[in-house]
């Protein structure tokens, strides 16, 4: 009886430990999808930067559109460098300083340019939902219902202020009779 307790334990541990491990890589593939839309949606800005400038230079195309653009590029870089690093955490892995060579946890100096590594893992920051503009990306700074950027509300669209009631009766207006004919 004691051996089947034991492989019982044994048993238990193993499936808690399967079970922990698709969790985590669950989780990584979700870190992992999160930086490639990031990645994706960078790439679209800096395409979009480049059809702008190239009309710009061309002659035409619009400053101010330009200037709203890189707003937008630098939201999507911040937002990409915070996926990176909270996928890097959950994978356990140190990023250099220096250079952003990419590292197992127990090291301790870069082997790409040699210098120290933090002795910690950074700890991601949680990022609350509604810190990004759902249109554009742009970071949301204070408690403004609107994205400073593009004008796009951060939570759900409000609803549309409600029909004004059908007008009254003008006082100058004549009374206009219908005729009978047309009541049939």
């Amino acid at each position: 009886m004691d051996f089947l307790n034991e492989f019982g334990k044994r048993f238990s541990n193993v499936a808690r430990s399967v079970s922990e491990k698709s969790k985590e890589g669950a989780e990584l593939s979700r870190l992992n999808g999160e930086v490639k839309a990031a990645e994706a949606a960078l790439e679209q800005l800096y395409a979009r930067y480049g059809r702008l400038c190239y009309a710009r230079c061309a002659g035409g195309g619009d400053p101010e559109a330009i200037e709203a653009l890189e707003v937008r590029i630098r939201a999507a870089r911040l937002q990409l460098d915070e996926a990176v690093e909270r996928r890097d955490a959950a994978r356990e892995f140190k990023r250099c300083q220096g250079c952003g060579a990419v590292h197992p946890k127990e090291a301790k100096f870069c082997s790409a340019c040699g210098k120290r590594l933090p002795d910690e893992l950074p700890k991601p920051e949680p990022v609350a939902v509604g810190a990004y503009c759902p249109a554009c990306g742009a970071l949301r700074e204070g408690d403004e219902p609107r994205c400073p950027v593009c004008g796009a509300y951060y939570d759900a669209e409000p609803e549309a202020p409600a029909l004004p009631a059908e007008p009254a009766p003008m006082a100058d207006a004549p009374d206009v009779e219908e005729p009978d004919d047309a009541l049939e």
